[in-house]
Order: structure tokens, then C-alpha cells, then sequence
């Protein structure tokens, strides 16, 4: 296994800092998203900016603001897009942003958790911007619902199965749950919705990121206690419901994180952050970034490797994504809170890795 690990921008003024980092691939062209999370509150967004690259990720351009990604104002409260992923839709040859929205009311330090929304947007290659928001339209029983931080699937016919997590009406936990779509190249538009998983342990399951591998489909979920991975046989419903273990059967010490999907050549790999890798100084351990190869929905612990290291600021808001010639490629940014956290090294860098076979 290779790991080309390098920072493509850095720079921390301790007032605010680039999260969310994200890209996508597509020959002679990747886009990355980043947005300004102010460290004087919680989860405090503002728009969505856009950096490119021409050379396979080598070298980027700056991250620009979006005006169609823009924070919308309405009366006492503000909708910011967030968690977003850039994927490309092949059959069409677009290149999608999936994310959900935050409500904040204005001069809040944090967002009110009352609404989410999931968004898209496309990339027009033209004028090398994300044009503006729409917003995913789901059957009732699931308007208050966000595809934040997922990975979707393209399936051969040009339908995508979107992952969202939500809340039923009078319950704490969250559910998550596949939603078949169509895609014209202008409209997303639902046609099935799968069946919800979810756990009795605190907040649920959420954060669903998808992948398919061999003809089956396979679901990751955050919880707050611990990692649970589900899996498909037709993408949209999922069964056998079990923690993330090593294939010692010991649990894998992750917690209250996503964790995302990547292939090498003909293996399939789980990105992920853990406890007991001297990272205790880590707010939830969200750094370094590990791999490992994924066998029977458990992790061979001996092929385990960093992706990212850690300097102290959290990584867990990532990306990985299918890159050229059958590897794939992560992007993660340092999160720059709690404060302090720079003591250790971290400069707000955005990190690329290119992971191929030997």
C-alpha cells in the first residue's frame, strides 16, 4: 500500500478556520469544498467555498466563496449549507454536491438543531461555479432530514442512492435510511425510500455513508458510543446490523465519528479515527486518520495504516473518494477547536492523500 500524504493550504488567524473539506474526481479536473467555521461558537458556518485543480490533485487553486451556496436569510433566522461531498454523477458527467442545511437564529454561536434540509447543487463547468441550492423534496414523514457528510452511490442506470438520517416525531434518537433517486442532470428526484435502522443508544444511528463492493452494498453509521456497519443486497434496504469489530472480534475503539469508504484495486478499505493511538489530547480522538482493509463486515487488524497523521486539531470531518486508476484519495482539514490545539503543530492545513496499491 501507498500513501502520498501532503497539505495543499494552511494558516490560522485563531478567529475562524476551513472545515468540511471535501473533493471529488474526474479526468483533468477535481473540485474540493471547504467552508469558515468561526471557533467562537459551536458548528458556526458560513458559506461554501470552492477550490480546483487541473493536475490530478497535485496543486489547488484558493478557496473562493460560492455565491449559489450562500447563507439564506429569512426574517430571525439563517440557512447555511454544511457537510457537504462532491461526488461526479457519470452518466450525465456532473459533478454533484450532497449536503444538508443549519438553521441558525441570528446572533447565535451555535445552530438551533430544529430543521435540517438536505441540499444539492451542480457544478457548472462553464463558469467553474456550484450553481444555487436546491432542496431535496422527501416524502412526508421525512421533511426534518440531512444528508450531512455521506457517501452516495451511483447505480449502472444513472439512479443514486443518497443516505439521510432523521428524527420521528416525539423521539430523541436518529434513524438513517437509503433514498433511491433520479437525476436528470438538472433534478434530483426521489423514487423509493429503504428501510430505517437505527440503535437504542444515545442520538442513534446517523451519518450513513454508502459503498458497493463485490455486487453487495454496505452502510457505515456514526454513534455517539461506537461504529455500527449494516449491509444491502439492493442498496436501499439494509440488514445485519452489527458493531465495527476487528477480525480478532474485539471492537473497534471509535466513537461518536464518521467513518467513510474507499477502494484500492479490488479491496475495499474503511477510513476511521480510534482511541489508544497516544491521541488522548484529541477532542473524541478524531485524529490521525486510519485505514484498514474491510473482510466479512469486520477490519484485518494487520493491515491497519495512517492516512493522516495528527497534530493535535481534529480530523474527523473527511472525505474519501474514487480517484484514478482504482485508488482513491482522502481530504481532511484541522479543525481548529478546542482552543489550543495548535500547541501541537496544527495550522488549519488542508490535507490531501492519494492511496494506491503497491
Amino acid at each position: 500500500m501507498k500513501c502520498n500524504t501532503f497539505s495543499i493550504r494552511h494558516g490560522y488567524d485563531k478567529k475562524k478556520c476551513l472545515v468540511l473539506a471535501r473533493c471529488c474526481y474526474t479526468p483533468g479536473l477535481m473540485v474540493a469544498t471547504a467552508q469558515d467555521l468561526d471557533v467562537n461558537g459551536c458548528d458556526l458556518f458560513s458559506g461554501i467555498r470552492l477550490s480546483l485543480s487541473y493536475d490530478d490533485g497535485k496543486s489547488w487553486s484558493e478557496f473562493e466563496s460560492q455565491g449559489g451556496l450562500s447563507p439564506i436569510e429569512k426574517g430571525d433566522y439563517i440557512t447555511v449549507g454544511c457537510d457537504a461531498t462532491p461526488m461526479h454523477h457519470k452518466k450525465t458527467d456532473s459533478i454533484l454536491l450532497l449536503g444538508h442545511t443549519a438553521e441558525y437564529k441570528k446572533g447565535s454561536s451555535h445552530p438551533t438543531g430544529l430543521r435540517r434540509m438536505t441540499f444539492y447543487s451542480i457544478f457548472d463547468k462553464y463558469k467553474k461555479e456550484f450553481r444555487t441550492m436546491e432542496f431535496l423534496e422527501m416524502p412526508q414523514g421525512f421533511d426534518n432530514c440531512g444528508n450531512g457528510s455521506g457517501q452516495s452511490i451511483e447505480l449502472d442506470n444513472g439512479d443514486l442512492l443518497i443516505p439521510v438520517y432523521y428524527k420521528k416525531e416525539n423521539e430523541k434518537n436518529m434513524y438513517s435510511v437509503v433514498v433511491r433517486c433520479a437525476f436528470d442532470g438538472e433534478r434530483i428526484t426521489v423514487l423509493e425510500v429503504g428501510n430505517p435502522v437505527t440503535v437504542n443508544v444515545k442520538r442513534g444511528l446517523y451519518e450513513p455513508s454508502l459503498i458497493c463492493h463485490n455486487g453487495e452494498y454496505y452502510m457505515t453509521l456514526r454513534n455517539d458510543e461506537c461504529g455500527f456497519v449494516a449491509r444491502s443486497d439492493d442498496g436501499v434496504n439494509y440488514t445485519d446490523l452489527q458493531l465495527w469489530k476487528w477480525d480478532d472480534e474485539s471492537i473497534l475503539q471509535t466513537y461518536n465519528t464518521q467513518q467513510h469508504w474507499m477502494k484500492i484495486g479490488d479491496e475495499l478499505y474503511l477510513v476511521y479515527t480510534r482511541r489508544g493511538a497516544n491521541n488522548d489530547h484529541v477532542f473524541r480522538h478524531r485524529a490521525p486518520l486510519f485505514a484498514a482493509k474491510v473482510e466479512d463486515m469486520k477490519l484485518v487488524r494487520a493491515s491497519e495504516f495512517i492516512v493522516v497523521g495528527e497534530k493535535g486539531a481534529r480530523l474527523g470531518n473527511f472525505c474519501a473518494a474514487p480517484y484514478k486508476d482504482n485508488s482513491s484519495v482522502v481530504m481532511a482539514a484541522e479543525w481548529m477547536q478546542p482552543r489550543g490545539c495548535e500547541k501541537y503543530g496544527s495550522d488549519n492545513n488542508i490535507y490531501i492523500s492519494m492511496i494506491t496499491a503497491d
